[in-house]
C-alpha cells in the first residue's frame, strides 16, 4: 500500500467514524449508567468512581440516593481513544 492509498483509507475510516458516531449518539443520549455498570464494564473502583465524581471529572446525576451517568458521555469518550490511535 502506497502513501497515496494509505491517507485514502484513513479519510474513508475517518468518514465511517464520523457517520457511526452520530447514528450511535442519537441512541444512547437518552440512557444512562448506573455506578455498578460503570464499575463493570469499564473495570473502575469503588473510590475511583468517587474520585472523579468529587472532581466533576465525569457527568453525574443523584436521583434517590443513586448516581447515575450518561452513556453517551462515555461512548463518546471511548470513539475520542479509537480516533486518536494510530492506524
Amino acid at each position: 500500500m502506497n502513501q497515496k492509498e494509505f491517507q485514502q483509507l484513513k479519510k474513508d475510516l475517518e468518514a465511517i467514524f464520523i457517520r457511526m458516531q452520530n447514528i450511535e449518539k442519537r441512541s444512547i443520549d437518552e440512557q444512562w449508567f448506573d455506578s455498578a455498570d460503570i464499575k463493570i464494564q469499564f473495570n473502575f473502583s469503588e473510590s475511583k468512581l468517587y474520585r472523579l465524581r468529587k472532581a466533576n471529572k465525569i457527568p453525574h446525576e443523584k436521583i434517590g440516593g443513586r448516581y447515575y451517568y450518561p452513556k453517551g458521555y462515555f461512548f463518546s469518550i471511548l470513539l475520542e481513544k479509537i480516533r486518536n490511535r494510530e492506524i
